[in-house]
Protein backbone atom coordinates (compact mmCIF):
# COMPACT_ATOMS: atom_id res chain seq x y z
CA UNK A 1 0.00 0.00 0.00
CA UNK A 2 1.58 3.21 -1.20
CA UNK A 3 1.42 6.10 1.57
CA UNK A 4 1.92 8.78 -0.91
CA UNK A 5 0.19 10.11 -4.22
CA UNK A 6 2.17 11.74 -7.24
CA UNK A 7 0.07 13.47 -10.14
CA UNK A 8 2.46 13.47 -12.69
CA UNK A 9 3.19 16.16 -15.72
CA UNK A 10 -0.47 17.98 -15.25
CA UNK A 11 -1.02 21.31 -16.01
CA UNK A 12 -1.65 22.07 -12.87
CA UNK A 13 -3.52 25.89 -11.85
CA UNK A 14 -0.41 26.52 -9.53
CA UNK A 15 -1.52 28.61 -6.05
CA UNK A 16 -4.14 30.29 -7.46
CA UNK A 17 -2.20 32.04 -10.23
CA UNK A 18 -1.72 30.44 -13.47
CA UNK A 19 -0.95 26.77 -15.31
CA UNK A 20 2.60 25.30 -14.93
CA UNK A 21 3.59 21.36 -16.12
CA UNK A 22 4.73 20.47 -12.46
CA UNK A 23 3.73 17.18 -10.63
CA UNK A 24 1.78 17.01 -7.04
CA UNK A 25 3.34 15.49 -3.99
CA UNK A 26 0.28 14.28 -1.33
CA UNK A 27 0.92 12.97 1.74
CA UNK A 28 -1.10 12.31 4.62
CA UNK A 29 -4.49 14.26 2.93
CA UNK A 30 -2.01 17.44 2.07
CA UNK A 31 0.19 18.59 -0.24
CA UNK A 32 3.33 18.28 0.50
CA UNK A 33 5.35 19.72 -2.73
CA UNK A 34 4.86 21.07 -6.14
CA UNK A 35 7.49 21.05 -8.48
CA UNK A 36 8.59 19.14 -11.87
CA UNK A 37 10.47 16.06 -11.62
CA UNK A 38 9.54 14.50 -8.02
CA UNK A 39 10.75 11.31 -7.96
CA UNK A 40 8.00 8.00 -8.17
CA UNK A 41 9.61 6.20 -5.15
CA UNK A 42 7.42 5.02 -2.58
CA UNK A 43 4.17 6.39 -4.81
CA UNK A 44 0.93 5.72 -6.28
CA UNK A 45 0.98 7.55 -9.54
CA UNK A 46 -1.19 9.40 -11.56
CA UNK A 47 -0.42 10.50 -14.80
CA UNK A 48 -2.25 13.78 -15.67
CA UNK A 49 -0.21 14.20 -18.72
CA UNK A 50 -1.84 16.72 -21.21
CA UNK A 51 -4.39 17.41 -18.10
CA UNK A 52 -5.88 20.27 -15.92
CA UNK A 53 -4.80 20.28 -12.44
CA UNK A 54 -7.62 22.30 -10.73
CA UNK A 55 -8.45 22.70 -7.06
CA UNK A 56 -11.61 20.74 -6.14
CA UNK A 57 -15.33 22.69 -6.38
CA UNK A 58 -16.57 24.67 -3.64
CA UNK A 59 -20.50 25.01 -2.99
CA UNK A 60 -21.20 26.97 -0.53
CA UNK A 61 -25.20 27.07 -1.54
CA UNK A 62 -26.54 23.65 -2.15
CA UNK A 63 -30.07 22.14 -0.95
CA UNK A 64 -28.94 18.51 -2.54
CA UNK A 65 -28.80 16.83 -5.31
CA UNK A 66 -28.55 12.81 -6.75
CA UNK A 67 -32.43 12.41 -5.31
CA UNK A 68 -31.39 13.77 -1.40
CA UNK A 69 -32.69 16.69 0.09
CA UNK A 70 -30.34 18.50 2.98
CA UNK A 71 -33.87 18.75 4.92
CA UNK A 72 -34.49 15.22 5.08
CA UNK A 73 -30.94 13.78 5.70
CA UNK A 74 -29.68 12.02 8.33
CA UNK A 75 -25.89 10.51 8.18
CA UNK A 76 -26.70 7.69 6.07
CA UNK A 77 -28.36 10.33 3.19
CA UNK A 78 -25.77 13.03 3.78
CA UNK A 79 -22.62 10.53 3.28
CA UNK A 80 -24.61 9.69 0.12
CA UNK A 81 -24.77 13.30 -0.87
CA UNK A 82 -21.16 13.68 -0.09
CA UNK A 83 -20.24 10.66 -2.75
CA UNK A 84 -22.58 12.18 -5.37
CA UNK A 85 -21.16 15.46 -5.32
CA UNK A 86 -17.75 14.24 -5.80
CA UNK A 87 -18.60 12.63 -8.97
CA UNK A 88 -19.28 16.42 -10.06
CA UNK A 89 -15.88 18.02 -9.13
CA UNK A 90 -17.13 19.20 -5.86
CA UNK A 91 -14.45 18.57 -2.73
CA UNK A 92 -16.54 20.32 0.05
CA UNK A 93 -19.62 21.96 0.48
CA UNK A 94 -21.91 24.01 3.06
CA UNK A 95 -25.49 22.38 3.44
CA UNK A 96 -28.24 25.50 3.18
CA UNK A 97 -31.06 25.29 5.66
CA UNK A 98 -34.50 25.76 3.86
CA UNK A 99 -37.03 28.19 5.57
CA UNK A 100 -39.30 25.28 7.26
CA UNK A 101 -41.64 24.50 10.40
CA UNK A 102 -38.67 25.26 12.87
CA UNK A 103 -38.51 21.95 14.37
CA UNK A 104 -37.79 20.78 11.08
CA UNK A 105 -35.18 23.12 10.59
CA UNK A 106 -33.33 22.29 14.09
CA UNK A 107 -33.24 18.82 13.02
CA UNK A 108 -31.71 19.38 10.30
CA UNK A 109 -29.08 21.32 12.04
CA UNK A 110 -28.66 18.71 14.09
CA UNK A 111 -28.42 16.39 11.41
CA UNK A 112 -25.48 17.93 9.62
CA UNK A 113 -23.79 18.63 12.90
CA UNK A 114 -23.63 15.00 13.31
CA UNK A 115 -22.45 14.25 10.71
CA UNK A 116 -19.88 16.75 11.02
CA UNK A 117 -18.16 14.88 13.85
CA UNK A 118 -18.90 11.53 11.91
CA UNK A 119 -16.52 12.52 9.44
CA UNK A 120 -13.70 14.70 11.91
CA UNK A 121 -13.38 11.54 13.85
CA UNK A 122 -9.42 10.17 13.64
CA UNK A 123 -10.23 7.16 11.39
CA UNK A 124 -8.36 4.66 8.71
CA UNK A 125 -11.70 4.38 7.30
CA UNK A 126 -12.70 8.55 5.93
CA UNK A 127 -16.04 8.53 4.55
CA UNK A 128 -14.99 9.24 1.02
CA UNK A 129 -17.19 11.62 -0.63
CA UNK A 130 -17.07 15.53 -0.30
CA UNK A 131 -16.60 17.48 3.09
CA UNK A 132 -19.23 19.25 4.69
CA UNK A 133 -17.58 22.91 5.88
CA UNK A 134 -20.19 24.37 8.01
CA UNK A 135 -24.10 25.26 7.63
CA UNK A 136 -25.69 27.80 5.23
CA UNK A 137 -28.44 29.24 7.10
CA UNK A 138 -31.37 30.50 4.46
CA UNK A 139 -33.94 31.31 6.32
CA UNK A 140 -36.35 32.27 8.36
CA UNK A 141 -35.36 35.73 8.71
CA UNK A 142 -36.30 36.60 5.13
CA UNK A 143 -38.73 38.52 3.43
CA UNK A 144 -42.69 37.45 2.71
CA UNK A 145 -42.58 39.39 -0.95
CA UNK A 146 -39.45 37.97 -1.82
CA UNK A 147 -39.64 34.51 -0.49
CA UNK A 148 -38.66 32.23 -3.67
CA UNK A 149 -40.10 28.95 -3.24
CA UNK A 150 -39.27 29.43 1.01
CA UNK A 151 -42.63 28.96 2.68
CA UNK A 152 -44.54 32.16 3.83
CA UNK A 153 -45.99 30.74 6.93
CA UNK A 154 -42.96 30.44 8.65
CA UNK A 155 -40.88 33.33 8.02
CA UNK A 156 -40.40 35.31 10.83
CA UNK A 157 -38.61 38.74 11.84
CA UNK A 158 -34.69 38.14 12.70
CA UNK A 159 -34.47 36.29 16.43
CA UNK A 160 -31.23 36.86 18.26
CA UNK A 161 -32.74 33.85 20.67
CA UNK A 162 -32.91 31.67 17.64
CA UNK A 163 -30.08 31.95 15.67
CA UNK A 164 -28.08 31.26 19.47
CA UNK A 165 -29.70 27.87 19.43
CA UNK A 166 -29.82 26.98 15.70
CA UNK A 167 -25.90 27.98 16.36
CA UNK A 168 -25.57 25.68 19.71
CA UNK A 169 -27.35 22.97 17.95
CA UNK A 170 -25.22 22.91 14.90
CA UNK A 171 -21.68 22.98 17.15
CA UNK A 172 -20.83 26.35 16.10
CA UNK A 173 -20.97 25.10 12.75
CA UNK A 174 -23.08 27.53 11.58
CA UNK A 175 -20.95 30.00 8.53
CA UNK A 176 -23.53 32.11 6.70
CA UNK A 177 -26.72 33.24 7.41
CA UNK A 178 -29.00 34.88 4.90
CA UNK A 179 -31.03 37.83 6.29
CA UNK A 180 -33.15 40.74 4.62
CA UNK A 181 -31.69 44.04 5.65
CA UNK A 182 -35.42 45.53 5.73
CA UNK A 183 -36.72 43.31 8.33
CA UNK A 184 -37.44 44.77 11.37
CA UNK A 185 -33.87 44.83 13.76
CA UNK A 186 -32.07 43.65 11.16
CA UNK A 187 -28.97 45.85 12.02
CA UNK A 188 -28.80 45.44 15.28
CA UNK A 189 -29.18 41.53 15.08
CA UNK A 190 -26.00 40.92 13.07
CA UNK A 191 -24.50 43.41 15.21
CA UNK A 192 -24.91 40.73 18.32
CA UNK A 193 -23.44 38.67 15.94
CA UNK A 194 -20.43 40.35 14.40
CA UNK A 195 -17.73 38.54 16.35
CA UNK A 196 -18.77 34.93 15.87
CA UNK A 197 -17.23 34.59 12.43
CA UNK A 198 -20.59 34.17 10.83
CA UNK A 199 -21.17 35.43 7.29
CA UNK A 200 -24.20 37.91 7.20
CA UNK A 201 -25.61 37.75 3.34
CA UNK A 202 -28.44 39.48 2.52
CA UNK A 203 -30.81 38.10 0.44
CA UNK A 204 -34.30 37.69 -0.53
CA UNK A 205 -35.16 41.04 0.05
CA UNK A 206 -36.88 43.85 -1.11
CA UNK A 207 -34.42 46.72 0.37
CA UNK A 208 -33.86 49.52 -2.38
CA UNK A 209 -30.53 51.03 -2.48
CA UNK A 210 -30.28 53.27 0.63
CA UNK A 211 -31.03 50.39 3.04
CA UNK A 212 -28.72 48.00 0.98
CA UNK A 213 -25.60 50.42 1.55
CA UNK A 214 -26.63 50.98 5.31
CA UNK A 215 -26.34 47.68 5.70
CA UNK A 216 -23.21 46.76 4.19
CA UNK A 217 -21.76 49.92 6.06
CA UNK A 218 -23.03 48.06 9.29
CA UNK A 219 -21.93 44.18 8.44
CA UNK A 220 -23.59 42.50 5.39
CA UNK A 221 -20.41 40.78 3.63
CA UNK A 222 -22.68 38.87 0.91
CA UNK A 223 -25.11 38.63 -1.09
CA UNK A 224 -26.99 35.28 -1.31
CA UNK A 225 -27.55 34.50 -5.57
CA UNK A 226 -27.45 38.08 -6.97
CA UNK A 227 -30.48 38.95 -9.09
CA UNK A 228 -32.52 36.37 -7.87
CA UNK A 229 -35.39 36.63 -5.00
CA UNK A 230 -34.87 40.52 -4.97
CA UNK A 231 -35.62 43.77 -6.56
CA UNK A 232 -34.50 44.22 -10.07
CA UNK A 233 -32.06 46.73 -11.11
CA UNK A 234 -34.18 50.25 -12.64
CA UNK A 235 -32.20 52.51 -13.73
CA UNK A 236 -33.85 55.27 -10.86
CA UNK A 237 -33.83 52.43 -8.57
CA UNK A 238 -30.98 50.45 -8.56
CA UNK A 239 -31.63 48.02 -5.35
CA UNK A 240 -29.81 46.24 -3.64
CA UNK A 241 -28.16 44.45 -6.81
CA UNK A 242 -27.04 48.05 -7.71
CA UNK A 243 -25.37 48.64 -4.67
CA UNK A 244 -24.12 45.27 -4.27
CA UNK A 245 -22.50 45.69 -7.67
CA UNK A 246 -21.20 49.04 -7.30
CA UNK A 247 -18.94 48.27 -3.82
CA UNK A 248 -16.31 45.71 -4.37
CA UNK A 249 -15.80 44.75 -0.89
CA UNK A 250 -18.81 43.10 -1.39
CA UNK A 251 -19.02 39.17 -2.20
CA UNK A 252 -22.04 37.81 -4.32
CA UNK A 253 -23.44 34.64 -5.25
CA UNK A 254 -23.81 33.90 -8.75
CA UNK A 255 -26.05 31.07 -10.27
CA UNK A 256 -25.01 30.33 -13.79
CA UNK A 257 -27.31 27.67 -14.40
CA UNK A 258 -28.73 29.18 -18.38
CA UNK A 259 -32.16 29.49 -16.26
CA UNK A 260 -32.05 31.73 -13.20
CA UNK A 261 -29.79 34.68 -14.96
CA UNK A 262 -29.68 36.00 -18.19
CA UNK A 263 -26.27 35.20 -19.92
CA UNK A 264 -26.18 39.17 -20.40
CA UNK A 265 -26.20 40.05 -16.51
CA UNK A 266 -23.32 37.68 -16.19
CA UNK A 267 -21.37 39.47 -18.17
CA UNK A 268 -22.00 42.62 -16.59
CA UNK A 269 -21.29 41.09 -13.46
CA UNK A 270 -17.92 40.40 -14.36
CA UNK A 271 -17.19 43.68 -15.45
CA UNK A 272 -18.44 45.53 -12.25
CA UNK A 273 -17.30 43.13 -9.78
CA UNK A 274 -13.30 42.48 -9.26
CA UNK A 275 -13.40 38.52 -10.21
CA UNK A 276 -12.59 38.06 -6.58
CA UNK A 277 -15.31 38.61 -5.08
CA UNK A 278 -17.69 36.45 -7.15
CA UNK A 279 -18.60 32.92 -6.09
CA UNK A 280 -20.41 30.54 -8.49
CA UNK A 281 -23.17 28.34 -6.66
CA UNK A 282 -25.33 25.76 -7.74
CA UNK A 283 -28.54 26.32 -5.06
CA UNK A 284 -28.91 22.87 -6.34
CA UNK A 285 -31.92 20.81 -5.16
CA UNK A 286 -32.49 16.92 -4.87
CA UNK A 287 -33.31 16.62 -8.43
CA UNK A 288 -30.29 17.78 -9.39
CA UNK A 289 -28.19 15.49 -11.68
CA UNK A 290 -31.90 13.70 -12.30
CA UNK A 291 -34.12 13.94 -15.37
CA UNK A 292 -37.27 15.41 -16.38
CA UNK A 293 -40.45 14.54 -14.03
CA UNK A 294 -41.79 15.54 -10.64
CA UNK A 295 -40.63 16.24 -7.22
CA UNK A 296 -41.14 17.42 -4.07
CA UNK A 297 -38.81 20.56 -2.31
CA UNK A 298 -39.71 23.06 0.47
CA UNK A 299 -43.00 20.91 0.94
CA UNK A 300 -44.42 21.75 -2.37
CA UNK A 301 -44.91 19.71 -5.33
CA UNK A 302 -42.65 20.75 -8.18
CA UNK A 303 -41.55 19.89 -12.00
CA UNK A 304 -38.27 19.65 -13.67
CA UNK A 305 -38.91 20.42 -17.46
CA UNK A 306 -35.97 21.37 -19.96
CA UNK A 307 -33.42 22.14 -17.16
CA UNK A 308 -36.02 24.17 -15.01
CA UNK A 309 -37.50 23.20 -11.89
CA UNK A 310 -40.54 25.20 -10.79
CA UNK A 311 -43.25 25.00 -8.51
CA UNK A 312 -47.03 24.98 -9.87
CA UNK A 313 -47.47 28.60 -9.46
CA UNK A 314 -44.53 28.63 -12.06
CA UNK A 315 -41.91 30.20 -9.32
CA UNK A 316 -38.26 29.07 -9.99
CA UNK A 317 -37.60 26.34 -7.53
CA UNK A 318 -33.75 26.25 -6.72
CA UNK A 319 -31.54 24.54 -9.45
CA UNK A 320 -30.98 21.21 -11.17
CA UNK A 321 -27.45 21.85 -12.19
CA UNK A 322 -23.82 21.13 -10.47
CA UNK A 323 -20.64 22.41 -9.93
CA UNK A 324 -19.09 20.47 -12.95
CA UNK A 325 -22.23 22.17 -15.12
CA UNK A 326 -21.78 25.69 -14.28
CA UNK A 327 -18.50 25.26 -14.66
CA UNK A 328 -18.93 23.90 -18.43
CA UNK A 329 -21.24 26.87 -18.84
CA UNK A 330 -18.97 29.91 -17.97
CA UNK A 331 -16.11 28.25 -19.81
CA UNK A 332 -17.50 26.51 -22.80
CA UNK A 333 -20.96 28.42 -23.33
CA UNK A 334 -20.02 31.68 -22.19
CA UNK A 335 -16.05 32.29 -23.22
CA UNK A 336 -14.84 33.07 -19.97
CA UNK A 337 -11.51 32.86 -19.34
CA UNK A 338 -10.89 29.38 -17.32
CA UNK A 339 -8.29 31.39 -14.29
CA UNK A 340 -11.45 33.23 -13.68
CA UNK A 341 -13.43 30.61 -13.61
CA UNK A 342 -11.53 28.28 -11.28
CA UNK A 343 -11.25 31.28 -8.94
CA UNK A 344 -15.30 31.62 -8.81
CA UNK A 345 -15.61 27.87 -7.95
CA UNK A 346 -13.04 27.16 -5.28
CA UNK A 347 -10.64 29.97 -3.96
CA UNK A 348 -13.81 32.90 -3.40
CA UNK A 349 -16.01 30.26 -2.07
CA UNK A 350 -13.58 29.10 0.42
CA UNK A 351 -12.59 32.61 1.29
CA UNK A 352 -16.33 33.39 2.23
CA UNK A 353 -16.69 29.94 3.96
CA UNK A 354 -13.52 31.15 5.73
CA UNK A 355 -11.02 27.79 5.21
CA UNK A 356 -9.18 29.40 2.64
CA UNK A 357 -5.88 28.77 4.89
CA UNK A 358 -6.91 25.19 3.97
CA UNK A 359 -8.52 24.97 0.82
CA UNK A 360 -9.32 26.36 -2.15
CA UNK A 361 -5.93 26.51 -3.68
CA UNK A 362 -3.22 23.79 -4.86
CA UNK A 363 -0.66 25.25 -2.07
CA UNK A 364 1.48 23.71 -0.11
CA UNK A 365 0.31 22.89 3.07
CA UNK A 366 -3.39 23.04 1.97
CA UNK A 367 -5.85 20.03 1.68
CA UNK A 368 -5.05 18.00 -1.47
CA UNK A 369 -8.53 18.71 -2.85
CA UNK A 370 -7.72 18.13 -6.35
CA UNK A 371 -9.96 17.44 -9.59
CA UNK A 372 -8.33 16.19 -12.96
CA UNK A 373 -9.64 17.07 -15.88
CA UNK A 374 -9.20 16.87 -20.08
CA UNK A 375 -9.14 20.01 -22.62
CA UNK A 376 -12.88 19.26 -23.16
CA UNK A 377 -14.19 20.05 -19.78
CA UNK A 378 -14.82 16.41 -18.81
CA UNK A 379 -14.13 15.13 -15.17
CA UNK A 380 -11.47 12.61 -15.36
CA UNK A 381 -10.90 12.49 -11.24
CA UNK A 382 -11.50 13.78 -7.98
CA UNK A 383 -9.00 13.72 -5.02
CA UNK A 384 -10.58 15.12 -1.68
CA UNK A 385 -8.35 15.32 1.25
CA UNK A 386 -5.78 12.90 -0.61
CA UNK A 387 -8.49 10.40 -1.02
CA UNK A 388 -9.27 8.98 -4.83
CA UNK A 389 -12.68 9.14 -4.13
CA UNK A 390 -13.75 9.22 -7.82
CA UNK A 391 -12.70 8.34 -11.38
CA UNK A 392 -14.51 8.69 -14.84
Amino acid sequence: MFNMKLIKNGLVFYDNNSFEKKDILIKDGKIADIRRGISKNGCEVIDAEGFWVLPGFIDIHTHGGGGYDIMNSKCRELESLSRFFVSKGVTAFLPAVMTAPLEDMMNAVRNINQYINKINKPSKNKIPGAKIIGINMEGPFISQKYKGSHPKEHIIPPSVSLLERFIHESGGNIKIVTVAPEAENAISFIEHFKRRGIVFSAGHTGADYKVAAHAFEKGFSHVTHLFNAMAGIHHRDPGIAGAALERDNITVELICDGVHIDPAMIKIVLKCKPIDNIVLITDSIIAAGAGNGEYSFAGKELYIENGCAKHKNGVIAGSVVTMIDIFKNMVGRWGVPIENCIKMTSANAAKVAGIYHKKGSLTCGKDADIIIMDKKLNLLATIAEGNIVYRA
